[in-house]
């Protein structure tokens, strides 16, 4: 049996793997950008609005195990809000965003002071609360103060003249695609420094055990209503990006449903990793849509499963078979059997230098005794 390549982490040869898969993952994006059509364009817009949010709760769930089953309502709160200022207050759709950011930044503290007294499946209930609660506010006092003024409900994004685009239908999809995609890229930077910060070390103490954590010195509260925050904040910005995609939006569009299929994603990605949420909401995405457009043309499928809206039922049997195969999601399985053939190995520990002060004192010391 051959033992698996080492490489060092930060090595020239580990830097190299890293920018050739974020060139890959460029090339491919650029790719859709010149020969994307505006129903592809607009399918990878949506996974990559579900990207987004799922990277969000990652944060929240997967690095610092707060459970939430309300973000849902933070990407409504995000898309209603910038909608009802653009439409109703004539805010520039630009200006919106910030709006939609702080308003689900200073919503996600107010959410996050539960956090402080409950957790598990307590903490869960009340974000449930949260996901039900919105669409009855939404249907009660947004949705109805949109529509006096306008059929439209949603953000109208032109192209900017900067940008080369055009305001036609096509151009339109390309912009508001690169957007979903910067978004996505500055959600994943965002969540990879602060996981690599003494901020995320204090979020995967406190994930791991919160005594522990405490007594070494981490803020719980501090921690766990920031975490809440930032966590809501993109999750209202990629709730306004859904604004600027779905010119129309009811209510419906972001229901406790949603945040069911966001934990979805990301566990089947695989939480309490960078990359698993976004490889999840896309696997889902794209599987889902896969089975939705052809499953109900399968008839060679067994009895009553031949025919008919049979996709959440397949969707459900294969995810249940994944749990099996791979229970730490799809990234982890990759990494475990990558680990086969390589393994990156840690930078190994560097002895601080003595100075010669501590030398000479160390040496007089010797010499007293």
């Amino acid at each position: 049996m051959t033992l698996p390549i080492a490489i060092k982490s930060g090595s020239t040869a580990h830097q190299l793997t890293r920018v050739a898969a974020i060139a890959a993952i460029a090339a491919v994006v650029y790719n859709f950008y010149l020969n994307g059509k505006p129903s592809t364009l607009g399918s990878l817009t949506e996974a990559c609005i579900l990207a987004t949010t799922a990277v969000a709760l990652n944060l929240l769930l997967g690095f610092n195990g707060q459970i939430s089953i309300g973000h849902s309502a933070f990407v409504g709160l995000g898309g209603f809000a910038s909608g009802y200022a653009v439409n109703q207050l004539h805010w520039n759709p630009y200006a919106s965003f910030l709006l939609a950011v702080i308003l689900c930044f200073v919503i996600g503290l107010v959410l996050g002071l539960p956090a402080l007294r409950l957790k598990g499946p307590y903490l869960a209930l009340v974000t449930l609360a949260v996901a039900f609660v919105f669409p009855t506010i939404a249907g009660k006092f947004l949705d109805r103060k949109l529509k006096r003024a306008t059929k439209i409900n949603g953000l109208r994004l032109k192209p900017p003249t900067w940008t080369g685009l055009k305001p036609t239908r096509t151009d339109t999809a390309v912009f508001i695609y690169l957007l979903a995609v910067v978004l996505l890229v500055v959600a994943y930077v965002i969540v990879r420094n602060l996981r690599t910060s003494r901020i995320g070390r204090s979020l995967v103490a406190v994930r791991d055990n919160e005594t522990a954590a405490a007594v070494m010195g981490v803020n719980l509260r501090f921690t766990k209503t920031i975490t809440f925050g930032v966590s809501a904040a993109i999750a209202g910005a990629a709730g306004w990006v859904s604004a600027a995609y779905f010119s129309t939006m009811t209510v419906a569009s972001f229901t406790v449903r949603d945040s069911i299929v966001y934990l979805l994603a990301l566990f089947l990605g695989g939480a309490a990793t960078l990359t698993g949420p976004i490889v999840g909401a896309f696997v889902y995405y794209f599987l889902n849509k896969y089975l939705l457009d052809h499953a109900k043309n399968w008839t060679w499928l067994p009895g009553p499963l031949a025919g008919g809206p049979v996709a959440p039922f397949l969707l459900g049997v294969l995810v249940i078979s994944f749990v099996f195969v791979a229970p730490f999601g799809l990234v982890g399985f990759v990494k475990a059997q990558g680990r086969r053939f390589f393994v990156i190995a840690p930078r190994p520990l560097e002895l601080a230098a003595t100075t010669p002060q501590l030398v000479e004192h160390s040496t007089a010391a010797a010499d007293e005794t």
